[in-house]
């Protein structure tokens, strides 16, 4: 698990992932959300599951479903427009 993240605020993004899966049946928000609390679950919540390196706790705080570092975020998004 992420070391930059104070465990008051992994239980402030708990709460918030769990209100994304209690509030709403399906659909892509529910599957982030599912899938984070599982890295959480598993120690490997604030890590980049496709690079590994830590992601930073701005980040986290801004969007707790997040599952990749900046970067791997900007190269997805590049593959994306191609």
């Amino acid at each position: 698990m992420s070391e930059s993240l104070s465990a008051q605020q992994l239980l402030r993004i708990r709460s918030k992932l769990e209100a994304v899966v209690n509030g709403q049946s399906e659909g892509p928000a529910v599957d982030a959300a599912q899938a984070a609390l599982q890295r959480l679950r598993s120690g490997e919540y604030g890590y980049c599951v496709e690079c590994g390196d830590e992601i930073s706790a701005a980040r986290l705080a801004a969007k707790p479903d997040v599952a990749l570092c900046v970067d791997c975020q900007a190269l997805q998004d590049e593959d994306e427009d191609v």
